[in-house]
């Protein structure tokens, strides 16, 4: 059964990447996330929402502006879909974070908190691991996986300097 999957996944790509690029093209709505690297624009891509394309040009509105940006085919260089965010990214971040600031603030408290000579050891760093592995790395994993979530993008082929209108 798994090697019918297999097959059938590799037949979908195949059939997507013989597609003509105005199908490929047309599979981007109206209003989609998109990122696009036009080199003679700048260095870095621009992302914005996608507006329409024609035969000559992609329009679309920067994430911080209200105006129509159109950008002859011949300079983009890249083409990019917005796949969503990658949340379990940015839960790890957000736990390891969490979990490395509670640890910080135990080995911090041992360096500021007065120390006896008669106590022997001090329990602050094990009170910080604790507190990193049962508070630190929940909360982080909360906050991380809302806020420090990267995008992912899904790559639109742009061949010849030319992309046939959506639509």
């Amino acid at each position: 059964m798994r090697r019918f999957r297999g097959i059938w996944a590799v037949l979908s790509v195949l059939l997507a990447a013989t597609a003509p690029l105005s199908a490929q093209v047309a599979n981007v709505a109206s209003g989609a996330r998109i990122r696009v690297v036009a080199p003679e624009r700048g260095p870095r891509a621009i992302v914005g929402i996608y507006d329409t394309a024609s035969s000559e040009w992609i329009a679309f509105r920067r994430v911080r502006a209200d105006s129509v940006e159109r950008i002859p085919w011949p300079l983009v260089a890249r083409l990019e879909v917005s796949a969503g965010r990658n949340t379990r990214r940015g839960r790890l971040r957000g736990a390891l974070i969490g979990f490395g600031a509670s640890v910080a603030g135990g080995f911090l408290c041992l360096a500021i908190c007065p120390t006896s000579t008669e106590d022997g050891a001090n329990l602050a760093p094990v009170g910080g691991f604790l507190y990193g592995l049962f508070i630190g790395a929940p909360v982080g994993a909360l906050v991380g996986g809302r806020y420090l979530a990267p995008e992912r993008w899904r790559a639109i082929p742009v061949s010849a300097g030319r992309v046939p209108p959506a639509r």
